[in-house]
């Protein structure tokens, strides 16, 4: 492994760590972390990291690293088997008298609602086999030991209220770390457990909410529109940020006859609230930079080294190469909303498959690979 640059003397820029949501694509994120620990770049305490970030998947990654922050190789390592071997069946229920009962529902509040009166269905999916998934898992009781022993500055974990539609950031940091306020969300001191975890990774419609003292939480992703912000706020001058969707590229006007199915719409819908703010805030924060240079005697803005990392390639169409992969009263289910080749972006929330994740842990690796010297450069030079 290569060794940081810095001298003894020279402190280390402040490094955050922020991970996305994407469900089933966490997978890739766990890739990317494992090529930095390959790489010789990814220290847990003085070497490496001090802030970690997650909303949706990114959360279950970010609380098994905050974990191990004293030593993020055996929590990378740990992530990475996790992705590698996770079954549909872990993350919720497949049997059929489970869905058939769901899908009852659904049925029943929507054909009969106005007459009844009343609605009983929550969620398309039953998770309670990943809550006890991740409290197998990830020690949590490590993370407040780790925060304590000072190998890790904070664990930010955000979620959406339910009821108010207001975000929340869920935060377990040393004693002297200052809160901050940010419009229609609450940042609340907190030791994190599963059900911050559950809160922020249930996928809308999908996943049923989560309550936590009283409170209905659902994915952190649907209100947090400024991803980045939570690492700003907590003194980051150095963000790595890893997402799961393969960047835009330019392309001509595309015409289609023929409407979109609800798959399709469902997909686009997901996309948009879970994995497209990461890229703009990234976007917004080097207009920032570059106001900063412009105007370097304005002190309400800061410079923030940003590194953005995401898939070189889409996950819905590696998707529809898994499709049988999907339990087979989930696949018909999700027959219902569209063809295969139309369900493919809406399936790639949910393959919690060993082989397509473990592909997507196999690219994260290989983009790292591929962008290495970029990387290098980087992490390993001094801060704006």
């Amino acid at each position: 492994m290569s060794q940081s640059q810095h001298s003894p003397t020279e402190a280390r820029p402040r490094t955050a760590i922020v991970l996305s949501g994407g469900g089933a694509r966490g997978a890739y994120q766990a890739g990317v972390l494992s090529g930095l620990v390959e790489e010789g770049l990814l220290r847990g305490g003085a070497g490496g990291f001090d802030i970690l970030v997650g909303s949706s998947a990114g959360a279950i990654n970010a609380g098994m690293l905050a974990a191990y922050a004293n030593e993020p190789e055996a929590g990378i390592a740990r992530t990475v088997d996790l992705w590698k071997a996770i079954e549909a069946q872990q993350v919720f229920r497949t049997d059929m008298r489970s869905l058939s009962g769901i899908g009852l529902r659904w049925v029943r509040d929507l054909s009969f609602g106005g007459l009844l009166r009343r609605t009983g269905a929550r969620s398309l999916l039953d998770t309670a086999p990943l809550r006890e998934f991740l409290a197998e898992t990830i020690p949590f009781e490590r993370i407040d030991e780790n925060i304590a022993a000072g190998h890790l500055g904070a664990l930010a974990i955000p979620a959406t209220d339910l009821y108010t539609a207001d975000g929340v950031v869920f935060l377990d940091a040393q004693p002297d770390v200052p809160l901050w306020e940010r419009g229609r969300w609450s940042i609340e001191r907190t030791r994190i457990g599963v059900d911050h975890l559950m809160a922020s990774s249930a996928i809308p419609v999908f996943f049923p909410s989560i309550e936590i003292d009283g409170r209905h939480f659902g994915d952190g992703s649907v209100r947090n529109t400024a991803p980045l912000s939570p690492a700003i706020n907590l003194g980051a001058e150095r963000i790595i940020a890893i997402g799961v969707r393969q960047p835009a590229t330019e392309t001509g006007l595309v015409r289609r006859s023929k409407p979109p199915s609800i798959a399709q719409v469902a997909g686009a819908l997901l996309d948009a609230v879970m994995l497209d703010a990461i890229g703009v805030d990234v976007e917004h924060s080097g207009r920032i930079n570059t106001s900063v240079v412009a105007s370097p005697s304005e002190k309400s803005f800061r410079w923030i080294d940003v590194l953005w990392l995401s898939p070189s390639q889409d996950f819905g169409s590696l998707a529809r190469e898994f499709a049988d992969r999907i339990p087979p009263i989930v696949r018909y289910l999700m027959r219902g909303l569209g063809t295969d080749e139309e369900t493919g972006e809406l399936a790639s929330y949910l393959l919690f498959d060993p082989e397509f994740c473990g592909r997507l842990v196999d690219l994260g690796r290989a983009d790292v690979a591929e962008r290495r010297d970029e990387i290098h450069s980087f992490l390993e030079g001094p801060a704006r």
